[in-house]
């Protein structure tokens, strides 16, 4: 019975993953909304999550708002979605990887300065496209978690959990920082609204937090004299773009340059020597953090 019980188990995470990370209209068809619906709301009130780093969440106004995630299906008219959400009363938003790299741009930046006094931040952070955002200051950084590893089910991108909590100390980043098992954090609205929530009412309030003042480029950030930044196939590409933004942003007081890259547009080869001629350029520290690994070759094993 306990050997049919752990196949059902691996069966449903199974076709869980393939309608995360693969939903064809055949998949859609054959009840993939209703079958992740009922997925998330079983597993996402039971699942368990632990603290990796916690400096305390700041106080909120309107703390008893609605919860509300964003999901990649609802477009990209980020500006009006905010718009309604913070309208609506919503005292939480929570954000998945393209919304999360929008606060980088112009626009994006000028809606987190709108949006802090009304309402906490809380992001997925499945991969290094992410690490722009420990500059950011969201309020909750919550990790799927898989094998140790922050992983996206396709960019080539890993971030060790271990990494990122060694990040967060050193450059004091002020974000509560949670993991959840990787298959229980599905980005679908129920599964990471539930998971929040349960979050939100295990953190202690403290004060109103500091003075805010974001400072961001495309796809980098600054904070407490760090830079952190996402080596796109763009910047891959355009090595002089990218050190134009880092000297926008300045550099005067930089103690350590962060970086991760899509491995998609470079190898681990191509990586070192973008950090070392970028440590030439500027005469500062600069590292990778993350490895071209994905959900898959995690699981299974690879590296």
């Amino acid at each position: 019975m306990r050997k049919k019980a752990y196949f059902f188990i691996v069966l449903a995470a199974f076709y869980a993953a393939v309608m995360i990370n693969y939903p064809s209209p055949l998949i859609k068809s054959l009840g993939y909304r209703q079958g992740l619906d009922l997925y998330a709301s079983m597993v996402s009130t039971r699942s368990s999550y632990y603290f990796i780093y916690n400096p305390g969440l700041r106080k909120l106004n309107n703390p008893g708002g609605k919860i509300r995630a964003v999901t990649p299906e609802e477009g990209r008219n980020f500006p009006s979605m905010l718009d309604q959400h913070l309208t609506g009363g919503c005292s939480c938003i929570i954000e998945c990887s393209e919304l999360d790299t929008w606060h980088s741009t112009p626009t994006g930046l000028q809606y987190l300065e709108e949006m802090r006094p009304r309402a906490y931040r809380a992001i997925i952070f499945d991969g290094g496209h992410h690490l722009p955002s420990l500059g950011l200051s969201p309020d909750i950084i919550i990790i799927p978690r898989l094998a140790g590893y922050a992983v996206h089910s396709y960019t080539l991108d890993g971030v060790k959990i271990a990494t990122i909590e060694k990040l967060a100390y050193e450059c004091g980043i002020p974000s509560v920082i949670v993991t959840v098992p990787r298959m229980a954090l599905v980005k679908n609205e129920i599964a990471m609204e539930n998971i929040t929530s349960r979050i939100l009412n295990s953190c202690l309030r403290q004060g109103t937090g500091e003075e805010f003042k974001p400072m961001a480029r495309p796809r980098i950030s600054k904070y407490n004299n760090f830079i952190f930044a996402y080596i796109d196939g763009n910047y891959a590409k355009n090595p002089d773009l990218f050190n134009k933004r880092i000297g926008e942003l300045g550099i005067k007081g930089v103690k350590k340059i962060y970086l991760a890259f899509d491995f998609k547009y470079s190898s681990k080869q191509q990586a070192s020597d973008y950090c070392q001629q970028l440590e030439e350029n500027w005469e500062r520290p600069v590292e990778c953090v993350n490895q071209p690994v994905k959900v898959m070759n995690v699981f299974w094993g690879g590296r």
